[in-house]
C-alpha cells in the first residue's frame, strides 16, 4: 500500500492566498473610477476606458474560476482532516484490541 502525504499547511495557506486575490478582485472597480479622471486626453481616456470594459469582462470570468478553486480547497483540506481524524480513531482502536487480545 503506498502512503498519500498531504501539505496540510500549504492547503491552509493556499485557501489564504485564494481569498486574498479573490477580494482584490472584488475590489478593482473602484480602482479603475479612481483613475478615470487622471488620463487627460480624450482618446487616452478612451482608450482606457476600453481597457476597462475588456477587463472587466476577463476579471469576473477569473474571479469565478478563483472562486471554485477557493471552494475546492477548502473542501480537500476538510476532506484530508476529516480522514485523517478517521484513520487514527481506527488504528488507535485497532491497536487497544491487540492489546486487549495479548498480541
Amino acid at each position: 500500500m503506498s502512503d498519500l502525504t498531504v501539505d496540510d499547511d500549504l492547503l491552509k495557506k493556499s485557501g489564504k492566498a485564494l481569498k486574498k486575490i479573490q477580494y482584490e478582485f472584488e475590489h478593482t472597480e473602484k480602482h479603475q473610477k479612481d483613475l478615470r479622471g487622471i488620463w487627460g486626453s480624450s482618446q487616452i481616456t478612451s482608450a482606457m476606458d476600453a481597457f476597462a470594459d475588456n477587463w472587466d469582462y476577463h476579471r469576473k470570468q477569473l474571479l469565478e474560476a478563483i472562486k471554485s478553486v477557493g471552494g475546492l480547497t477548502e473542501e480537500c483540506h476538510k476532506a484530508f482532516k476529516d480522514l485523517d481524524h478517521e484513520l487514527e480513531k481506527a488504528t488507535k482502536g485497532k491497536s487497544e484490541a491487540r492489546k486487549g487480545s495479548g498480541e
